[in-house]
């Protein structure tokens, strides 16, 4: 039994239909790792990739070698899985590309359209105890004298289905264009199709028009396997599985979530594009900047310099990223107060006025949502949630700033506290004033809004016991260098029988240990259950695109439940009449 529920993500050319579409990808991704998911992602080519790489080889004539082919079409999900890691780590998520030789995908029979009989289970599962994503290029594997092969067409399907069997995931979910299986073709507008919500092996193969490949379909009912077929951020897929067949409740779509976003700098920038990329699901109403003149593609017609014009306008959420505490908490009171969802990254607000603000959204019936103010890219809080609420907390232990990260790790190798610095300031780990960082406060603030997760406690940032870098003696830290280990400053959280005890000090560890590895604007944390049981999140905790992804894993959150409060109004009024 593995530690992490896995889940098996299949990403198809349909959905991949070009390389902006990975950050698609990558949200759906950051989805199930945020809730503590392993997630295994199988991709196919980008695009019509395959097609064009097939056209290529054919161009030489007839007589091809299968070999030489397959090596050929190969390129393309090579490519799409390591084009996908990188944006994954982009984003903060730790990825590694599992090639068909890391995964041991073995194979029999034509080269060209073979069956996959073999997958090295315990590697796999040893890769994702350390990575939070292992990408794996779809519908390739190797013959048992080590040729390459290729699955058939769709064959991307088959090896998701194939790993999710062997490595016991707790899901298989392909990411299709489409929102499951319908009784036919979907594009229909006269006859509309029904959609299936459980539907029979079978019949899905019956009924499926290419939408999954058959021989993944065919695998799964030999080895009673449920299949989720989806779109993205979706909560409805259709179960391919052995229950009786059904039909999903049809209801109106849902109407985009209006959006309003305070603020277009570096993170905002990211949330903006992040946003425009999908006008069927956000519609961006107002965007508040200082400079109205700008040159990153944002429409003149959507900007302002008033942020109480964004706050007052039609939205159904407001975006703050504009950070520091005034104006932006009153602005987030005011739309609080109107009855607007909150999404926001600003961890000074939070922690300090996290309480009454959380009062004024439940009486507004909406919602406030931070998950980007602790850990960037890292699902630190929401890690935290799920096992306080699973089994309970003991301890936690984390290194939440970068900046000293950096900053410790050149006075390890001989730089002067001022030099050191200087480059964090000139590479942008360190900001003009650093203050914040060195002397603990930014840490103190993120593990304040941590033991409200954990435990339900607002402390107050400056009560927290706290000892920074500002002073450390640089000679200490090289001759901790010297003997193998590797000073961080740490955060720590616990709880005994005279209540909590927060502190921020700086810890010695050997260099083998995760905090010691945790480099640069990378972020740790280790969170002891009640049950003894330690779970790490590790990633990177600062910069646009880490903390664009957590900032819209909120937005999709909202957006979900709004599709989910029109299925209940359409239901109600249908009851009513």
């Amino acid at each position: 039994m593995h530690r992490y529920p896995i889940t098996v993500l299949k990403f198809g050319s349909s959905v991949l239909c070009c390389e902006a579409d990975l950050s698609k990808a990558v949200q759906e991704i950051y989805r199930w790792t945020r809730d503590g998911h392993r997630v295994v992602a199988v991709v196919s080519a980008i695009g019509s990739t395959t097609d064009s790489l097939v056209a290529r080889a054919q161009t030489y004539g007839s007589n091809l070698s299968d070999e030489a082919v397959a090596m050929l079409v190969a390129t393309g999900e090579a490519t799409s899985a390591a084009l996908l890691t990188l944006a994954l780590e982009r984003a903060g998520l730790h990825s590694v590309v599992v090639d068909e030789v890391r995964l041991g995908l073995r194979t029999r029979g034509p080269i060209l359209n073979a069956e996959p009989c073999g997958i090295d289970v315990p590697r796999v599962l040893s890769i994702l105890e350390n990575a939070s994503v292992a990408v794996v290029p779809g519908f390739v594997g190797r013959q048992e004298d080590g040729t390459l092969s290729l699955l058939g067409r769709g064959g991307s399907d088959l090896t998701a289905v194939f790993v999710a069997h062997h490595l016991g995931a707790e899901r298989c979910r392909l990411v299709k264009d489409v929102n499951g299986i319908f009784e036919h073709d979907p594009a229909d507008k006269v006859n509309v199709p029904r959609r299936y919500s459980t539907v029979s092996w079978a019949q899905a193969v019956r009924v499926g028009n290419g939408v999954v490949q058959p021989r993944a379909i065919e695998f799964a009912e030999q080895h009673g396997l449920t299949i989720e077929v989806a779109t993205l951020n979706s909560d409805s897929p259709t179960l391919i599985c052995g229950l009786p067949i059904s039909f999903a409740d049809q209801f109106p779509s849902a109407t985009p979530l209006r959006v309003g976003l305070l603020g277009a700098g570096t993170v905002g920038l990211g949330v903006y594009r992040t946003l425009a990329a999908h006008p069927e699901t956000f519609d961006i109403r107002r965007i508040a900047v200082r400079q109205l003149e700008r040159e990153d593609g944002i429409p003149p017609a959507l900007l302002t310099h008033d942020p109480w014009e964004v706050v007052s306008s039609d939205c159904d959420v407001i975006i703050e990223l504009i950070g520091g505490l005034s104006p932006a908490r009153e602005l987030i009171e005011a739309a609080l107060k109107s009855g607007k969802h909150v999404i926001t990254a600003n961890k000074l607000v939070v922690s300090r006025h996290g309480k009454q603000l959380r009062r004024i959204a439940e009486f507004a019936g909406v919602q406030l949502l931070y998950s980007a103010a602790v850990g960037g890219g890292v699902p630190m809080l929401e890690q935290v949630s799920r096992i306080a609420q699973s089994s309970g907390i003991r301890t936690l232990h984390g290194v939440v700033n970068g900046t000293t990260n950096f900053i410790l790790d050149r006075l390890a190798e001989g730089l002067s506290r001022e030099d050191a610095l200087g480059e964090a300031q000139r590479l942008g780990f360190a900001e003009q004033d650093p203050t914040s960082d060195l002397d603990g406060s930014d840490a103190a603030h993120k593990l304040a809004l941590l033991a409200q997760t954990a435990f339900g406690a607002w402390l107050n940032p400056a009560d927290i016991e706290r000892t920074g870098i500002e002073h450390f003696d640089s000679e200490a830290v090289r001759d901790a260098a010297r003997s193998g280990h590797s000073v961080r400053l740490v955060a720590s959280l616990s709880r005994g029988e005279f209540g909590l005890r927060a502190r921020i000090a700086p810890q010695l560890f050997a260099h083998t240990h995760a905090f010691a590895q945790t480099i640069n604007e990378e972020n740790c944390l280790e969170i002891e259950s009640q049950s003894g049981d330690v779970v790490q999140v590790r990633g990177k905790g600062a910069g646009r695109w880490p903390t664009a992804v957590s900032v819209m894993a909120d937005v999709c959150d909202i957006y979900r439940a709004q599709q989910l409060g029109v299925a209940e109004e359409f239901l109600v009024a249908g009851r009513a009449s």
